[in-house]
This record gives C-alpha cells, structure tokens and sequence, in this order.
C-alpha cells in the first residue's frame, strides 16, 4: 500500500526512511504509515487523557474516557501489528534488571 503527499519536488530517492520523492509527490512505505498512525494514536491518548481529567462535568469525562478506551485499542492492534511485520521490536528485560527495579521502587515507597 502507498499514499502519494502532493510536494511538486524532484524526483530522488531517500533510502533511509523508505520514501521516494517524485515529480508526482512523497510515496509513503507500509512502515512509514503504521508509525505515523501510531505516533497519531499516542498524540490523541495524550489529549484525551488531558481532556479527561480536566473535565467538569461527569458524563464529558466518561465520554473522553470512552474514546480514550477507543485510542488505546488502536494503537494496541497497530503496535501488534508492527511487530508481526517486524517493524517494532521489543527486548525482553532480564530477570536481574527486573529485581533491581523492583527493588529501588519498593525503597522509595518506604
């Protein structure tokens, strides 16, 4: 899948990104498009969060919750889906990384 952005540039290719610019526009890779709906995803979450606790009234803020709710399930379902493409990687945390956090944490709590 591509989607062509009007620019009226040259034709070149960029190969780091996996765009190309032609006399016709910006092609966009699959990649290029799951980040950029993500990073939207994360932008609305941050808003609707924002919004949510700033809310005066109940029923606005169970609204914004909602859809909040909403923006999450996306980006949880493109998030899984850049990593079956491998777009996204992940390393696991080792265990002894994992006690040492658990380990300063429960000292703050204290």
């Amino acid at each position: 899948m591509k989607i062509v952005v009007q620019t009226g540039q040259q034709a070149r290719q960029n190969t780091q990104g996996g765009m190309q610019t032609t006399g016709q526009g910006v092609s966009l890779s699959d990649r290029d498009l799951l980040q950029l709906a993500l990073n939207e995803c994360k932008h609305k979450a941050n808003s609707l969060n924002t919004y949510a606790l700033e809310a005066s009234n109940d029923s606005l803020r169970r609204d914004y919750l909602t859809v909040l709710g909403d923006v999450h399930s996306q980006q949880t379902q493109i998030f899984n889906l850049m990593q079956q493409k491998g777009y996204y990687n992940v390393k696991n945390a080792n265990p002894q990384d994992i006690s040492q956090a658990k380990a300063k944490f429960s000292n703050q709590n204290q």
